[in-house]
């Protein structure tokens, strides 16, 4: 589709959302064109549904959705800014859409879940943007996964390393940037103090997981660490009842670097140590940069307030950086952690606990209602938990682990596989069998939103089957306990986000307690095997319930 068309198409589409003055907010995510309105009588809907490139329509408290499609959406909204905005730098309209906190005039109940649905907007606000990056990054890793299991020492493998961990490592870089646009700071210094958490002069976080971890202040001289390195390596040997190896000894530097880490710390002196701060970075951490951010963006704006015009330039990003610096280091970060960590380990023994040998309960129910959260928007609040679920598992299994990303790929190709039986049933009308066949083949590639949006829930009967497919499929996945080992791309796409070797997995199983069914198959087979059952229950179900009263009346009015 040539530019023109995309210009064409834009102008179009302004038209029929009441024209250029009627548009309070635009923006896009990966599938979606996403905007407010002044007016919402003047929004055509109807029309919309004709125009060339709609594939689905959704409606979030004041806010539309119109389906577009991944790699369409972007080059359409490109050009809508282009007529809006003059072909602007910033390239997004955007004016203050004041909503009240609480609303006098709905109940408790309902006031709850504006409140806890306007968060999870704000958080996929931040993180949908990433989604490329988080893909970037977490598929490096996977390739990187795969191939060192046959080719550790090759150079592409570490090539592969350098990729995934410089774009994992740098994520609060990146959250700080968009987190700081979303709540009105100026994004550049939401980036710094970004970069600040994962400065080179900290210990990086994946340091951390070393047996033993000694502090020294920040002027302890070599020899004093050297001396006390090796005095923790001999004690560490003894306790664990180890064999007693010293400098003479073979392989003795490789085992003490990877058994004593060190770390240094400031301030230690100060009030008996209260105003301590450890020089440890917060690399792939989402939660304190978040933090962070909420003190840093808010402070920015208090001193935009207070500081006299001659003296903002200097006194606005120095103040804002070394104050939030200095509480980040000091309190906000350690707090952020154990956040972290805590919803990390809650989840985590939930799914362990809920599933076991022949029993998928836990997987079941998470993937049988997962649809429905994708529905809401609730389940761009994954990705942040889920980076935390691999990052805690790296630190402390020395691999990562996630259930979240298989629950995800049965579910995406429960919902193409709905999308594809429509095929059979409409078989002499050519649009709807191209709609239905590139509406599988995203949802087989990881984008379920036409899929979902363009036929499903507008044949409910397949929806329903989808979440059925998707709900037997989790059994499957509870009771192996499937679980990948990066993010990445939650479909067929997405096998290499999973160990093709049982070695970690198992380990990780002996060490966690975890209960599952054939634990000597690899993670890879058993996510395809459900797949496969998602496929399969869900094609069969829709053909079921397509051909019930309730079926044929639902594809009789989506024909219409």
């Amino acid at each position: 589709m040539s530019k023109n068309i995309f210009y064409d198409n834009a102008v179009l589409m302004i038209d029929l959302l009441g024209g250029k003055e009627n548009i309070k907010e635009i923006q896009h995510c990966a599938t979606r064109l996403r905007f407010v309105l002044k007016d919402d009588d003047k929004f055509d809907l109807e029309q919309v549904k004709k125009h060339p490139l709609f594939k689905g329509y959704k409606k979030q408290e004041n806010q539309h959705q119109i389906i577009i499609g991944a790699g369409v959406v972007d080059k359409l909204y490109k050009q809508i800014d282009i007529v809006l905005n003059n072909n602007s730098i910033d390239g997004e309209l955007k004016i203050e859409n004041k909503e009240p906190f609480w609303r006098k005039d709905v109940s408790v109940k309902s006031n709850l879940f504006m409140i806890s649905k306007r968060g999870m907007n704000s958080f996929a606000s931040i993180f949908v943007p990433l989604v490329p990056v988080f893909i970037a990054g977490g598929m490096s890793l996977a390739l990187k996964s795969l191939i060192g299991s046959f080719a550790p020492s090759s150079g592409f493998t570490k090539l592969l390393d350098v990729i995934g961990g410089a774009i994992l490592g740098s994520i609060p870089a990146f959250v700080g940037y968009t987190a700081a646009k979303k709540w009105g700071g100026n994004p550049y210094l939401g980036m710094a103090m970004g970069l600040v958490l994962i400065s080179p002069g900290l210990l990086n976080s994946y340091s951390t997981s070393t047996p033993v971890l000694l502090e020294f202040d920040l002027g302890a001289s070599a020899s004093a660490i050297e001396e006390a390195r090796k005095s923790a390596f001999s004690e560490y040997l003894i306790n664990n009842g180890l064999p007693v190896i010293g400098p003479e000894d073979e392989g003795y530097l490789e085992a003490l670097n990877k058994t004593v880490g060190i770390y240094y710390q400031v301030f230690g002196g100060v009030a008996g140590g209260f105003f301590k701060i450890k020089l440890i970075g917060y690399q792939a951490q989402i939660v304190p940069v978040l933090l962070v951010l909420a003190l840093s963006v808010n402070l920015e704006k208090l001193l935009k307030k207070i500081t006299p015009n001659v003296i903002a330039i200097l006194v606005i990003p120095l103040g804002t950086i070394l104050v939030s610096s200095w509480l980040a280091f000091w309190v906000i970060g350690p707090l952020g952690q154990i956040i972290g960590k805590g919803i990390s380990i809650g989840l985590a023994g939930i799914f362990k606990y809920t599933n076991w040998s022949f029993i998928g309960f836990g997987g079941m129910i998470f993937a049988f209602f997962y649809p429905f959260l994708v529905i809401t928007g609730l389940h761009q609040g994954f990705l942040p938990i889920e980076t935390q679920l691999l990052v805690d598992s790296q630190l402390k299994y020395g691999h990562s682990f996630s259930f979240i990303t298989p629950v995800a790929c049965v579910s995406n190709i429960a919902q193409g596989t709905a999308a594809l039986m429509l095929i059979f049933f409409v078989k002499k009308d050519k649009e709807q069998i191209t709609k239905a066949s590139s509406s599988a083949i995203g949802g087989y590639t990881g984008i379920t939103e036409p899929a979902m949006f363009g036929i499903n829930l507008q044949v409910k009967p397949l929806f329903i089957a989808a979440a059925i497919g998707s709900g037997i499929a989790g059994w499957w996945l509870g009771m192996t306990h499937t679980v990948a080992n990066s993010l990445g791309s939650a479909s067929w796409i997405g096998l290499v986000q999973f160990d093709w070797t049982t070695s970690h997995t198992v380990e990780y199983f002996n060490q966690e307690g975890i209960n599952s069914v054939l634990q000597s198959v690899p993670m890879g087979a058993h996510i395809s095997i459900a797949m496969l059952i998602s496929g399969g229950v869900t094609a069969g179900v829709s053909t079921g319930f397509l051909k019930t009263k309730w079926g044929k009346k639902s594809l009789e009015n989506y024909l219409k």
